[in-house]
């Protein structure tokens, strides 16, 4: 169970609940030798400096280990219009939200993210079939969730790496392996100075926003592991519960193990492609698919 308060950790941490940049030790004293600042304001200033750097350390070494969250999605249904009537019959047939579990393996330069086997089913549709003046109307609710198999590509592992700043997906579509690389999202995490527990452990609540889409993070500073589901992280320990897009997606750890020998591959079998190219393949080869079912409506949580 997760539990947090409005507990102020550190002087820091209001500092860093500002608009204003965060500063390394080093930087802050460079521009606080151009600003000459009083001598209470440099004491205080200085404090902060020093609680932030012993609280925060940016090069801690990593432990490694492995963590399971649930990956829970609240499924955004819509119809138009014409089938609202329709859709007030049957509604109790669709969940308002779809839960899978996933794994993340980490050590100190490399994580990797995979689907929980026992739970890596294939896709689970119901649907229904309405009569009407029109004819035969075919509605279909797939609970697919991303990396699951099905009409969608599944996801065999992601595995980032924090030598060059890049990540590795491989997916399987279609019975073909495809490998997607790219470069790990580089995010300004704000912290709040917002404290919890989770897993009995102390987690602190940070801020970013990656393109317009909004991120919040609770990550426990005593694991100085800077990784995180779903290939977030950058944050001086690693991250237990992840919400995105206001909530709608959201990672929660429900068990951690620490081991100091996890071994890594990189993922190297598969067809190499961009994500965009991997994209326009997925949704062209689903629009073969899907354009003969006439008159039916698809809802995914993805």
């Amino acid at each position: 169970m997760f539990v947090a308060n409005s507990q102020w950790l550190f002087f820091a941490n209001a500092l860093m609940c500002t608009d204003m940049p965060c500063f390394t030790y080093s930087q802050l004293t460079c521009h606080l030798s151009m600003i000459r600042p009083s001598p209470k304001l440099l004491s205080l200033l200085f404090l902060a400096a020093m609680t932030l750097a012993v609280s925060f350390p940016q090069h801690a070494a990593a432990q490694s280990g492995t963590v399971t969250y649930t990956h829970t999605i609240v499924l955004d249904i819509k119809l138009p219009p014409e089938m609202d009537q329709l859709f007030e019959q049957f509604k109790d047939m669709i969940p308002e939200s779809v839960t899978t579990s996933y794994v993340l393996d980490f050590n100190e330069t490399l994580s990797s993210m995979r689907l929980l086997e026992e739970e890596d089913e294939g896709e689970s549709t119901s649907g229904f079939r309405k009569q009407s003046a029109g004819g035969d109307v075919n509605i279909a609710v797939s609970f697919a969730a991303s990396g699951s198999s099905g009409l969608g590509p599944q996801l065999i592992a992601s595995v980032g790496n924090l030598d060059d700043g890049t990540y590795t997906n491989h997916y399987k579509f279609l019975t073909r392996d495809f490998l997607v690389a790219g470069e790990l999202p580089e995010l300004a995490w704000k912290l709040t100075g917002e404290e919890g527990m989770l897993l009995d452990r102390q987690v602190m609540k940070a801020t970013a926003t990656m393109d317009t889409v909004s991120v919040e993070a609770w990550f426990a500073p005593e694991i100085p592991a800077p990784f995180g589901p779903d290939n977030y992280g950058g944050l001086p320990g690693l991250i237990l519960m992840l919400s995105t897009d206001d909530g709608n997606k959201l990672y929660e750890a429900t068990s951690i193990t620490l081991d100091t020998d996890i071994e890594i591959t990189v993922p190297d079998k598969g067809r190499p492609v961009t994500q965009e190219e991997f994209e326009k393949l997925v949704q062209e080869r689903l629009e073969e698919r899907v354009s003969g079912w006439n008159n039916r409506v698809i809802i995914r949580g993805n």
